[in-house]
C-alpha cells in the first residue's frame, strides 16, 4: 500500500548510519539518494529552507560517514553539494590491489568456474585476494599493520595477534571534517543534530557522543548507573540519589569520539579517552550530604571499543536523546521520520556450506539491523499515551465537577509506576506521558549481498568494490523510494 509522504515543518528527519567497514561506500550512494528526492519533495512543498535532516547518527564507518556530513553542513551553512562531500572521501578511501593489475586475472576464475561452479567467479576471486593484500599490507587512508604479537600469556605458538594501527584513518577523517563539530538548533539557525555510538569496555555499555549542548550550554556525556543515599533532614530516614557514574565533558564531538566508534575489537587498539569523571566506587552505598557531592569523583582513563558490538543501529539511542534534549528545555518532543541503511542483509535465500560463506552470514546476521522491537515499542507507547489523553478528557468533560476531576487525575498521575528511569529512578504514571513522541514514518534501505560476496567484504577497499557500493547504494534507494512513497 503506498504511502503518502509527509514533509511538514513540525517533522524531524532523522538518518542513521550502521557500520559496515568498507561497506559503508553503499551509504555514500544512500545519501546521495536522499539528499536529491528529500530535496525535491522540500522544493514540491514550499520547504526549501527545511534541514535536510535534523538528527545524523552512526556507528563505527556509519559514525565516519555521519561526522563528515554533518561538519560540512555545519562550516558551509547549506546542505548544498554535501551528497559530494562523502563520494570524494571514499573515492580518496578506494585504492588499487596488486589482482587488478595482472591480465586475465577474473577471465581465468570465470573459466574454472563454468567447469566447476563450486569454485569462486572471478569477480568473487578479485575481492577476496584484494582483502587478503590489504589485510597484510594495509589500506593507505585506512589502517597499517603492526609487527603481530606473540603470545606470552599461554606461549603458543599458534595464538598469534595479527593488529592495525588506525592513525591513517583518522588523520583521512580530519582531511575531511573540521574539529570539534558543534552544532545547535535556535531561532536563528538550525544546525543537524550529530550523534556517534561506542562501547565503553569496563562498564559493558553504550556510550553517545552529541554534538548538541545540555540546557546549560555544556556539552557532555553521562552514562553508567550510580545509586547514593543522603540523609535527609539529619533524621534516620534515608533518600536515594540517582546518578550517572562517569561523565565525558568536551567542546564538541573530536575525531577521537569518532575514532572511539570505529575501534572494531580485536583489530584496532582500544580508543583511550582521559580525565573523565568518575564516581568513587568507595562512596557506593554510602551516606553522602550535598556539600561533598564533588567530592565523590575523580579522574579515570577509560578505553572504547566499536559501538556495532552493543548497537550497530543505533536507534534507540537516537530515541533516547531526541526525548531527552526537548524535555530538558521543556519542550513539546517533535514527531520523527526515520531513514535507516542496513549494510548487512538479515535474508538470505541460499545456504553457504563452505567456511567463507559461513563466515560472511554469520557476520551479516551478527550485525543486521535489530530495531524492529524499538519501532514497535515507540509505536505502542504513543497509542497508549493517546487513549490516557482521550480518557482524561472525557472524565473531565463528563465528570459533575471537572476541577475535582482534574486534581483526581493529577494526583492519580503521582502514582508510582513499576518500571523505572534509565537511571533506575523510580517514575510515575506522569512520566510515562512525558517525552513521548511518535515515529511518524521509517523507512529501511538493505543493501543486498550479490553472488559475489566474501567474508572478508568490509576489508575490501579496491576500487572497483568501492565504487560497485556507491552506485547500488543509489540505485537501491532510488526503488526503494518508489516503493515506500509511491
Amino acid at each position: 500500500m503506498s504511502k503518502k509522504i509527509n514533509f511538514n515543518s513540525k517533522l524531524h528527519r532523522s538518518l542513521i548510519f550502521q557500520g559496515g567497514g568498507s561497506l559503508g561506500a553503499y551509504e555514500a550512494g544512500v545519501y546521495k539518494a536522499l539528499y536529491n528526492k528529500i530535496r525535491e519533495n522540500d522544493k514540491k512543498n514550499g520547504e526549501n529552507f527545511k534541514p535536510l535532516f535534523d538528527v545524523v547518527a552512526g556507528t563505527s564507518i556509519g559514525a565516519i560517514n555521519a561526522a563528515i556530513l554533518v561538519s560540512y553542513v555545519k562550516e558551509k551553512s547549506t546542505w548544498e553539494d554535501s551528497d559530494k562531500i562523502l563520494e570524494d572521501f571514499w573515492y580518496e578511501t578506494s585504492t588499487k590491489s596488486f589482482v587488478d593489475y595482472i591480465p586475465g586475472f577474473k577471465q581465468w576464475w570465470d573459466y574454472l568456474h563454468e567447469f566447476n561452479p563450486n569454485i569462486a567467479s572471478g569477480e568473487a576471486a578479485r575481492r577476496y585476494y584484494s582483502t587478503k593484500q590489504f589485510e597484510l599490507t594495509g589500506v593507505s587512508n585506512v589502517f597499517s599493520p603492526l609487527f603481530p604479537l606473540i603470545d606470552n600469556r599461554f606461549m603458543d605458538a599458534y595464538n598469534i595477534w595479527y593488529h592495525y594501527d588506525n592513525f591513517p584513518l583518522k588523520r583521512h577523517i580530519e582531511n575531511f571534517a573540521k574539529f570539534p563539530i558543534k552544532t545547535e538548533s535556535t531561532t536563528e539557525k538550525k544546525e543537524p543534530r550529530l550523534l556517534l555510538v561506542s562501547v565503553d569496555v569496563q562498564e559493558g555499555a553504550t556510550v553517545t557522543f552529541d554534538s548538541y549542548p545540555k540546557k546549560d550550554g555544556s556539552r557532555k556525556t553521562e552514562y553508567g548507573v550510580f545509586k547514593s543515599q543522603q540523609d535527609e533532614n539529619n533524621n534516620d530516614s534515608e533518600k536515594k540519589i540517582y546518578e550517572h557514574k562517569h561523565l565525558i565533558k568536551y567542546k564538541g564531538i573530536e575525531s577521537d569520539h569518532v575514532i572511539a566508534s570505529a575501534s572494531v575489537p580485536l583489530n584496532y587498539p582500544y580508543t583511550i579517552i582521559k580525565d573523565v569523571e568518575t564516581i568513587n566506587d568507595e562512596n557506593d552505598g554510602n551516606t553522602i550530604d550535598n556539600t561533598s557531592l564533588s567530592a565523590k569523583f575523580k579522574k579515570s582513563t577509560r578505553y572504547f571499543w566499536d559501538g556495532g558490538i552493543l548497537s550497530n543501529t543505533p536507534l534507540r539511542e537516537v530515541i533516547n536523546s531526541h526525548q531527552d534534549y526537548y524535555q530538558d528545555l521543556r519542550l513539546p518532543v517533535p514527531d520523527m521520520a526515520v531513514y535507516v541503511v542496513d549494510l548487512h542483509p538479515p535474508k538470505q535465500e541460499v545456504v553457504s556450506l563452505d567456511r567463507d560463506g559461513v563466515t560472511s552470514r554469520n557476520q551479516d546476521i551478527s550485525f543486521s539491523d535489530r530495531t524492529g522491537h524499538d519501532v514497535k515499542v515507540s509505536k505502542i507507547m504513543a497509542d497508549y499515551v493517546d487513549i490516557v489523553q482521550k480518557l482524561q478528557s472525557i472524565a473531565i468533560t463528563n465528570a459533575k465537577s471537572p476541577e475535582e476531576m482534574k486534581g483526581a487525575i493529577k494526583e492519580l498521575m503521582k502514582t508510582p509506576a513499576q518500571s523505572q528511569h534509565r537511571t533506575e529512578e523510580p517514575r510515575t504514571y506522569q512520566d510515562l506521558i512525558n517525552g513521548q513522541f511518535r515515529i511518524a514514518d521509517i523507512m529501511k534501505i538493505d543493501r543486498k549481498n550479490d553472488p559475489d560476496t566474501i567474508s572478508s567484504k568490509t576489508f575490501d577497499f579496491s576500487y572497483d568494490t568501492i565504487n560497485r557500493l556507491i552506485r547500488t547504494g543509489y540505485e537501491n534507494t532510488i526503488e526503494k523510494w518508489e516503493q515506500h512513497y509511491n
